[in-house]
Parts: C-alpha cells; sequence; structure tokens
C-alpha cells in the first residue's frame, strides 16, 4: 500500500464518467397494466369529480374516498399529473402520507386541481407518456444506496466473494470481510469499535452518524464513507463538507484507515476547477488533512480500486486514464 497522497493523485488524473452506468435506471413503468389501469381510473374519477363538486355533495366526498384510496394503496401512483401538480401548491407526496387528515387536504387539492389545470389537461389529452417521464424524472432520487452497492461492487472487482459479516467473530475470523454499519449492522459496529479500541470521533461530532462500509482486508479495517454527488449547490455542499471531515480524524492503530469515496460528476470540479473559490479551498483542505492523517484517504471510482487492490496485494489491469470535458 502506497501513500495516501498517491491515490489522491489517481483519483485527479482519472476523472469521474459523465455518464456512470452503474448509475442508469432504465425501468419501463407503462407496461405493467394494473398500474395503468389504477391511474386511468383515477382520471376518470378526477373528471367526475371536477364535473359534479358543486351539484351533488355526496357523491362527491364518496368519489373522494375512492381517490383517496387510489392514492395511499397504489404502487407509483405518484407519477401522475395531479400528484406533480401538487408541488405547485408546495405539498410532497411522502408529506401528504404522513398526514392525518388526508381527505380535508385531498379534498382542497382536488378543488385546486380542477381549477387550475383539470381543463388545460383534458383540452391537450392525457398520455401515459406523461407517467413514465415523471417515473424518469425522480430516477436520481432512487439513488440513495446505489453509492453503497458502488463500492461493493468495485471491492467484488477486486476481491472475489467478500464474506458479510453478522458478528464480530466472523468479521475477526475472516481474510476478507466486510458489514454495513448504517443499514443493518448497527450493533455489529458499536461491538467493532469497542473491541478494537475506536474512538471514532466523526461520530460524536455528527449526531451519531455511522459510516457506509466496514471493510476487512487481511489484517486492515477500512473505514468508508461514500457520497455519489453529481453537482455545485447547498445541500452537496454539505456532503462535501461531510466527506472531508471524515478523514479529519485517525486512530492510533495503524490498521485502521477513514477513506471518503466520492463519485460522480462533482468530483470533476478538483480537477477542472480553477476560478471557484469554495472548489478550491475544498481541495486544499483534502489536501491538508491527508498530510495530517497518513492513514486516511480521499478517492474517487479509480482511486479506490487501486487502493482496495494494493491493501489486498493483487495486481489487476492497469485502468484506463479518461480525459472529459469540464463541468
Amino acid at each position: 500500500m502506497k501513500e495516501n497522497i498517491y491515490y489522491w493523485t489517481i483519483s485527479l488524473n482519472n476523472p469521474e464518467r459523465i455518464i456512470d452506468d452503474f448509475y442508469f435506471f432504465d425501468e419501463i413503468i407503462v407496461d405493467n397494466g394494473e398500474t395503468i389501469e389504477s391511474i386511468q381510473q383515477l382520471r376518470e374519477l378526477i373528471t367526475c369529480y371536477c364535473v359534479i363538486k358543486k351539484l351533488d355533495k355526496d357523491a362527491s366526498a364518496k368519489i373522494v374516498d375512492s381517490i383517496l384510496n387510489i392514492i395511499v394503496s397504489v404502487d407509483r401512483i405518484q407519477y401522475t399529473e395531479f400528484i406533480a401538480f401538487w408541488k405547485v401548491l408546495d405539498l410532497s407526496y411522502s408529506i401528504f402520507k404522513k398526514l392525518d387528515n388526508k381527505k380535508q387536504i385531498l379534498t382542497e387539492l382536488l378543488d385546486k386541481y380542477c381549477e387550475r389545470r383539470y381543463k388545460l389537461y383534458d383540452k391537450l389529452g392525457y398520455s401515459n407518456t406523461i407517467v413514465q417521464a415523471l417515473y424518469d424524472s425522480g430516477a436520481s432520487r432512487k439513488k440513495g444506496d446505489v453509492g453503497i452497492d458502488k463500492v461493493l461492487n468495485i471491492l467484488k472487482s477486486v476481491i472475489q466473494n467478500p464474506i458479510r459479516a453478522t458478528k464480530m467473530n466472523i468479521l475477526l475470523g475472516s481474510k476478507i470481510a466486510y458489514f454495513l454499519p448504517d443499514k443493518n449492522d448497527k450493533k455489529l459496529f458499536e461491538n467493532f469499535l469497542k473491541s478494537l479500541n475506536i474512538r471514532y470521533k466523526f461520530g460524536s461530532v455528527h449526531q451519531g452518524k455511522r459510516p457506509d462500509i466496514v471493510v476487512k482486508i487481511n489484517d486492515k479495517f477500512i473505514i468508508i464513507e461514500a457520497k455519489h454527488i453529481k453537482e455545485k449547490g447547498g445541500a452537496q455542499d454539505k456532503q462535501v463538507l461531510e466527506l472531508i471531515e471524515f478523514i479529519k480524524y485517525s486512530e492510533a492503530a495503524h490498521n485502521i484507515h477513514y477513506v471518503s469515496f466520492m463519485d460522480g460528476l462533482y468530483f470533476n470540479n478538483f480537477i477542472f476547477e480553477q476560478t471557484d473559490n469554495k472548489v478550491i479551498r475544498q481541495k486544499e483542505m483534502i489536501e491538508d488533512l491527508l498530510s495530517k492523517n497518513k492513514n486516511n484517504f480521499f478517492v474517487n471510482t479509480v482511486g479506490l480500486k487501486e487502493l482496495l487492490k494494493d491493501i489486498y496485494g493483487i495486481n489487476i489491469p492497469p485502468h484506463d486514464k479518461k480525459t472529459l470535458p469540464k463541468v
């Protein structure tokens, strides 16, 4: 295993791909007859409601009940023009599902929809292309856990069949093993910290936040925080800062390593950006922390693969260097 600056340099010499096949989601939902039938039924009920809501309050109330039943029980019903309209009123589908007074709020939403969208959409016509397009537009929100999956994919590309540890004796008794502290392995992570006398100061200053993955290779333990970041922005800045702070703390034991893994196009700003002071400061902070904490690493896709390969002590085909346009 080489010095941490080597893997940072490898990462800087190998930009993230603009289109990463690992984050390619291409699920077709309009082929699902049951889903489309429910969406069509929802559209028909909304039409009925908009027509009779002022003529027959009892009938319109029953229609609201039927619409509510569809909305809370049908998978992927949120990918419809009616629920997309809710965002105009600053209400999300996820928040709606948590409300106690759903029927009352739904009645208000229907009234607004009838007033502001129904005639327009009825004139333009409905198409299930809308449903697919809305589903596709939400693809990025389905990638929450995929960053962890990608790290595991990289691990398995270097090391065949690593063991998923469920107990400390399995972890310590295995040459190659991993577990997921932020998923189902909270108790194992607590035992891991206690058994190896690891302070994990990052967690104490970040509201008990647990890392994404812990990997054991031979006698080394690699504690990984992984983030897929695409672009600049307030929320993204917070994520970048978390990754930087993750390598701020070191352990006394030399076989404990903290690794910040960032993939996505934001990483390429560290390579190409020369005018954004915030990015420049972030890069300087990373390099300063790497110089102070020799056991820690900050890497992207190629850098992580190279690091795991060297820790494991095997030779794999050299990585392909890519030159991508500035983002």
